[in-house]
C-alpha cells in the first residue's frame, strides 16, 4: 500500500468481514504471544536495557523512545510510529504538500520509536562494546548508522543524507585500512576519530581535531 490514496482509504476502512485492520508499522502491535514468549521477551528487554538507554542518549529527540521488540527477525532494528501518528508513507505524502502545516507535521512526524532486535548478532555485539567501554568513539557512529539504515528500510527519508554517506565511507575506509593521501580532501573530516588523540589534516596545513559532540 504505497499509493497516496491508500493512506486516506485505510483511515476510513477499519475492518473487513469482522477482522480489524492493523498497521504493522505502528506501535502497540499484538502478535498473540504466549506466556513463555512474554517472559522471554521481558528477560531480553532487561538484558538490552543498557543498549536502549545508550541509543536513546545518542539519538536524543530523533526518537521518542528505544525499546526491544520481537517485530523484526532478520534486521537489527526498525522504526515504528505512534498508534495515532503518521506512517512512513503518510509522512512522505505530507512533506510533499505545497501548503502543508509545518506545526502539525513537526508533531505528527516526531513520534518515532526505534525497536531493536535483541537476538540479532549486531545488537548483541553492540551490547558487548557498550558494557566494555560506553565511551568508545566508534559506538556513536555505529548507532547513527543503525538509525539511518532503519529509517531507509522502514520507508522514511533521511534528513541529512551527506552525514549518512560520510559514515558509510568512513566504515569502508576502516574496513579496507585506507589512509588519506597527502593533499586529498578528507571526506570524513567531520566525523569523530576512533582514537581521542587522532587528528585530521586541515585545508591550509593546519590540524583540526574532530569533535564527537558536533556530529549528528
Amino acid at each position: 500500500m504505497t499509493e497516496a490514496i491508500d493512506e486516506y482509504m485505510m483511515q476510513q476502512l477499519k475492518e473487513f468481514e469482522k477482522k480489524k485492520f492493523v498497521c504493522i508499522s505502528k506501535g502497540n502491535l499484538d502478535l498473540g504471544e504466549t506466556e513463555e514468549e512474554k517472559q522471554e521477551k521481558e528477560k531480553l528487554a532487561e538484558q538490552m536495557k543498557v543498549v536502549c538507554e545508550t541509543v536513546k542518549e545518542t539519538l536524543g529527540d530523533k526518537v521518542e523512545k528505544v525499546e526491544t521488540s520481537t517485530r523484526v527477525v532478520n534486521s537489527p532494528c526498525c522504526i515504528v510510529t505512534g498508534e495515532f501518528g503518521w506512517s512512513a508513507n503518510m509522512e512522505r505524502i505530507m512533506k510533499a504538500q505545497a501548503l502543508r502545516n509545518n506545526q502539525m507535521g513537526g508533531y505528527m512526524a516526531s513520534k518515532k520509536t526505534l525497536e531493536i532486535n535483541p537476538t540479532h548478532p549486531i545488537v548483541e555485539k553492540l551490547r558487548e562494546k557498550i558494557i566494555e567501554n560506553k565511551n568508545d568513539k566508534t559506538i556513536k557512529d555505529l548507532i547513527w548508522l543503525l538509525f539511518d539504515t532503519a529509517l531507509l528500510s522502514s520507508g522514511f527519508s533521511l534528513e541529512e543524507p551527506s552525514g549518512f554517506t560520510n559514515r558509510i565511507y568512513r566504515m569502508i575506509k576502516l574496513g579496507l585500512s585506507v589512509k588519506e593521501k597527502e593533499g586529498e580532501e578528507d571526506i570524513t573530516e567531520e566525523l569523530p576519530p576512533l582514537d581521542e588523540e587522532e587528528k585530521v589534516e586541515g585545508g591550509e596545513g593546519g590540524e583540526v581535531e574532530d569533535n564527537m559532540d558536533e556530529v549528528d
